[in-house]
């Protein structure tokens, strides 16, 4: 029950805070003249790995590429993975979206081989 009442609490805080912080981590980088880009995609990256944590339980892989996993995992067998794969591709206009970030992620996460 503490562990549940601790993710509330850590989401209400995710809600409130996020907007403000990210307007005034993006005024910092400004005023200091740094670059966003690295820093809009590293917020993105976070946020995509939240996303692997609710939805597949796995806070160490993104969306894309867990989804890639588990459509690979059951030899094309898992057509919600697939589908769901097909839609995240189209959204970023790349076909190989989701392969190229489990591939990425397996490298990053010395993921096992016989995994792949």
């Amino acid at each position: 029950m503490m562990k549940f009442i601790l993710m509330l609490i850590a989401m209400v805080l995710v809600a409130v805070l996020s907007i403000p912080a990210l307007m005034l981590n993006t005024l910092r980088k400004l005023y200091r003249r740094e670059k966003l880009k690295e820093y809009f995609h590293i917020v993105a990256l976070g946020f995509d790995q939240a996303g692997g944590s609710i939805l597949y339980g796995q806070e160490d892989w993104t969306v894309s590429s867990w989804t890639f996993y588990l459509w690979r995992k059951s030899e094309g067998m898992n057509q919600s993975a697939y589908y769901f794969m097909r839609f995240i591709n189209t959204l970023f206009m790349d076909e190989k979206h989701c392969e190229d970030s489990f591939y990425s992620e397996a490298e990053r996460l010395k993921f096992k081989a016989e995994w792949m």
